[in-house]
């Protein structure tokens, strides 16, 4: 199996990772300060958060990436970080997973 793309443009997943990071944030903020649409924010930012995590979990089951078992195990253990560092290392992890296996 070679380096398949996303369903989804890169850009798009690109925009969806940032996305769901600073609406989750922004949303933790303002439920801190009890600002009325905090409830808006953090709902939107989960559900994209979620979406995303489902994209990326996807992505590395279905391609042959390096070190497959610590990055979904890492999903699942810190899944807003991993989605983040995986995003930035996904293309060397094909070409490593390609070259060692």
């Amino acid at each position: 199996m070679n380096n398949q793309d996303f369903k989804i443009s890169f850009k798009t997943v690109w925009f969806l990772v940032v996305g769901n990071f600073l609406l989750t944030i922004i949303g933790a903020f303002a439920k801190i300060q009890h600002w009325e649409f905090s409830q808006i924010l953090l709902t939107i930012g989960l559900m994209l958060f979620f979406s995303t995590w489902i994209i990326i979990l996807s992505d590395m089951v279905k391609n042959k990436i390096y070190n497959k078992t610590f990055w979904i195990m890492t999903m699942f253990i810190m899944p807003s970080i991993a989605t983040i560092f995986y995003m930035l290392q996904r293309n060397k992890l094909i070409r490593l997973g390609q070259k060692f296996e």
